[in-house]
């Protein structure tokens, strides 16, 4: 894997969800669409069961 290829950013969609995505892997991390979040994880999604 390229060098560039291992950058990742936090972005937020217009909801104000937070992701984590590469940034190639967006158009304008400024402006955040649909089309961009597909390849990108959402900050819910991390989250792991850790019992009581």
């Amino acid at each position: 894997m390229a060098e560039h290829e291992k950058r990742f950013v936090w972005v937020k969609d217009n909801a104000g969800n937070e992701y984590v995505c590469r940034v190639d892997d967006l158009k304008d991390p400024k402006k955040v669409d649909e089309d961009d979040l597909k390849n990108c994880l959402d900050d819910a999604s991390r989250a792991l069961p850790i019992g009581d």
